[in-house]
């Protein structure tokens, strides 16, 4: 398990507080008064989950409260997007029902009211490593919306019918009631499973499923970009989070909902895809060059690679690798459906789509009433503005990306500031030129960050680097000099 921890004193961790500070100083924080009082309002009008909602759309039709359905998330969440129950069909078969409930955030929003208007300029939830900016006010996306235990929520429920080889056989898309039995965390599920206890009985098949559709996924192509996460702790800690088993099976179920919602808008003829292109061949050996620099024999294909490396161990060389795999794929974003001629998510190997986090992400609320009326052959809710949204998506997505970076980029040059003449072994994990000058892209395992090295050095090789200084939150690394 690749996991390193770097602590820092508490004057460190008022800078970093004030950082954060700053960087959240020019996103929307309090929501307007009349944005609060729509919310209340359609939050006490609602209250039966059977109502028609402020969207106009058809009431939930099914009632699925006897279901047991669950929720796996991070340790305290609130949002939550999603629930499921897993059940085999047969033994003898081994085919599997997957049910997934994802929250009907929709019906609270009046088309063009303040709610609609506030989502639309905040686009999805932005996260910082001490606080989050949400899409919805907290008394809609963490209470009267989410799947929350116990209590009882409209929803839009995915049914799949899973082969044992993973294929998918038939599936359905209802607006229904769902009532959540257990609010589950990753890290204890993971430690059960591994553990080989029992797991709560409606996920006990989630292992099973998981590697079903994993299988199925690596015969359509399909890859993971397992790039453990860099992230910073409530402790303002900077670490590695690998992803666990139990979180990259549950990752499937979202990706198969995906899926669905991705077939079911091309059925109506409109409606939202997310794509990304499939790497050229000059990439593909470019990239397979790098995996020889670092110690590895590349197989036929870049997936092939990629599946017989390592990602949760701690070899820096094989980190390095998923590291470096980003440059296979460039260009992800969204499109009307009917505007491209082979719509692929080339990292899901099939047509995909946004659809279960309408809590955080504003594009998944409209695509699921497409895709739910698809499903019954119902007449398509109107896709006015649908290119707004993509607009919207793109450049909300631009912001949370460059508050992630700069996030991490000040944690690692507050964490390092008191470490100036220290060195440190890294793997070279990319180049680039700065000033007409080559740098060098370091993965440095322990603490845990990712630097520019002034030097040169081939991709895969272990280095020495020093640390010279930190100017203006920035570390300037060079390659100590006994390393040259």
């Amino acid at each position: 398990m690749f996991q390193r921890r770097f602590r820092i004193q508490r004057s460190a961790a008022q800078r970093l507080q004030s950082a954060y500070d700053e960087l959240a100083s020019d996103l929307p924080h309090d929501f307007p008064a009349p944005v609060l009082e729509e919310t209340r309002s359609a939050i006490e009008d609602l209250a039966d989950p059977f109502a028609t909602g402020r969207d106009g759309l058809d009431t939930p039709k099914q009632d699925y409260t006897h279901i047991p359905f669950v929720t796996i998330d991070p340790p305290g969440a609130r949002d939550l997007d999603q629930a499921m129950h897993l059940s085999q069909d047969s033994a003898e078969t081994g085919t599997f029902t997957v049910m997934y409930a994802i929250a009907d955030v929709g019906r609270f929003v009046e088309p063009g009211g303040q709610l609609d208007q506030e989502t639309r300029t905040r686009g999805q939830t932005i996260y910082l490593p001490d606080r989050k900016i949400p899409l919805h006010p907290k008394e809609l996306s963490e209470d009267a919306a989410s799947l929350l235990p116990e209590q009882t929520r409209s929803a839009y429920v995915f049914t799949a019918h899973v082969a044992g080889d993973g294929k998918l056989t038939d599936y359905t898309l209802e607006r229904a009631v769902v009532r959540s039995r257990a609010q589950l965390d990753y890290a204890t599920v993971q430690h059960q499973w591994e553990q080989e206890q029992d797991l709560h009985p409606s996920i006990a098949l989630l292992p099973q499923v998981g590697e079903a559709l994993l299988a199925d996924a690596r015969s359509r192509g399909a890859i993971d970009l397992a790039i453990p996460d860099q992230e910073v702790t409530d402790t303002f800690t900077l670490q590695y989070r690998p992803r666990g088993g139990i979180e990259d099976f549950n990752a499937q179920i979202s990706l198969l909902a995906g899926r669905i919602a991705a077939e079911l808008q091309i059925k109506a003829g409109a409606g939202v895809l997310r794509t990304l292109n499939y790497p050229d061949e000059d990439t593909v050996e470019k990239f397979h060059a790098i995996v020889r620099t670092l110690g590895f024999e590349p197989r036929d294909t870049y997936q092939e690679t990629l599946r017989s490396i390592d990602h949760l161990g701690d070899d820096p060389r094989a980190l390095a690798v998923h590291y470096a795999s980003p440059m296979l794929f460039r260009g992800a974003g969204y499109t009307l459906v009917g505007t491209d001629p082979d719509p692929v998510q080339a990292a899901v190997g099939a047509p995909y789509a946004h659809a279960t986090a309408p809590l955080r992400r504003l594009v998944d609320r409209f695509v699921l009433p497409i895709a739910e009326a698809a499903a019954r052959n119902a007449p398509t809710p109107s896709v006015d503005g649908l290119e707004d949204i993509i607009s919207i998506m793109k450049s909300t997505g631009s912001v949370a990306s460059r508050i992630d970076k700069e996030a991490i980029e000040t944690t690692e040059a507050v964490l390092l500031s008191d470490r100036v003449g220290d060195e440190f072994t890294g793997v070279v994990v990319g180049h680039k030129k700065r000033d007409d000058s080559p740098v060098l892209n370091v993965h440095v395992p322990d603490p845990a960050v990712v630097v520019d090295v002034k030097g040169e050095a081939p991709v895969g090789q272990e280095v020495r680097i020093r640390l010279e200084s930190v100017q203006d939150n920035t570390p300037v690394f060079t390659i100590a000099e006994h390393d040259v």
